[in-house]
């Protein structure tokens, strides 16, 4: 089948019943296939807003978290999105959005910069951030065919704050190899529509989400950059081969 624009800038209704759960995650770096970080993620439904946390502890001393908040009913809505890196104690980076006010900051204490902006292309029910996309792409899957595509917005930091067109895309059916195991996976890829003009100033990898491919809509495993672009390519697995903390005790015994 080829690929066929459902509707452009959609708004998504909810399909998926969501509810309080959490998970142990792990880190991989797509080029090395290492893991270097040990994930928690965590999600609990408060009356009609789902909170989801995302922590990841990496080997040498960093840690990431990221959280989102998003209404549930009567359509997906994102609230809040915040993503925030530290070395010890030390703030390395921190970026944040309010979809309600379109206020969005980016700090990169690295570079002694920051940028606050007004975002006036957010669009209720049709604009997400960061880890919201496993969530719309839950909902998506009663939705889309193999091939079939939908055209949404995304606030990216670059590390400037801004909004893109993106096409949610699903891909033909997948089998992933986790932890020594063949598991039949649901695939989608998150596309940026990058204006032509735009892509010399701007590399914006495709995103892509697993889910499981029987039972309810449930992650399976993400990859893309670990925020901003130019970021190394990272992988989120729910089964992890083996712990961070491990292969680093591992190469300290060396």
């Amino acid at each position: 089948m080829g690929s066929l624009v459902l509707a452009a800038l959609i708004a998504i209704a909810p399909r998926v019943h969501e509810g309080d759960a959490q998970a142990f995650t792990a880190v991989v770096d797509a080029a090395s296939g290492s893991t270097v970080a040990d994930g928690r993620y965590a999600q609990q439904v408060s009356g009609d807003v789902l909170h989801i946390e995302a922590r990841y502890d990496f080997a040498d001393g960093r840690t990431v978290v990221e959280r989102a908040a998003v209404r549930l009913h009567p359509q997906l809505e994102q609230e809040s999105w915040d993503w925030t890196e530290r070395k010890g104690d030390a703030l390395v980076r921190k970026y944040e959005v309010d979809f309600r006010t379109g206020q969005a900051t980016a700090i990169r204490v690295d570079q002694h910069k920051e940028w606050k902006e007004h975002l006036d292309d957010i669009e209720a029910g049709k604009t997400f951030a960061g880890i919201a996309f496993v969530t719309v792409i839950k909902t998506l899957r009663e939705e889309l065919k193999p091939g079939q595509k939908v055209q949404l917005k995304a606030v990216a930091f670059t590390p400037k704050p801004r909004v893109a067109t993106v096409d949610a895309i699903r891909d033909k059916p997948e089998e992933l190899r986790m932890a020594g195991r063949s598991i039949p996976a649901d695939a989608y890829t998150i596309h940026p529509d990058v204006p032509a003009i735009a892509k010399l100033f701007i590399k914006a990898p495709d995103q892509r989400v697993w889910l499981f491919a029987t039972g309810p809509a449930a992650f399976l495993r993400y990859q893309g950059p670990l925020v901003e672009p130019k970021d190394p390519v990272i992988r989120v697995d729910l089964i992890p081969s083996r712990s961070a903390n491990e292969e680093k005790g591992a190469r300290q015994a060396r």
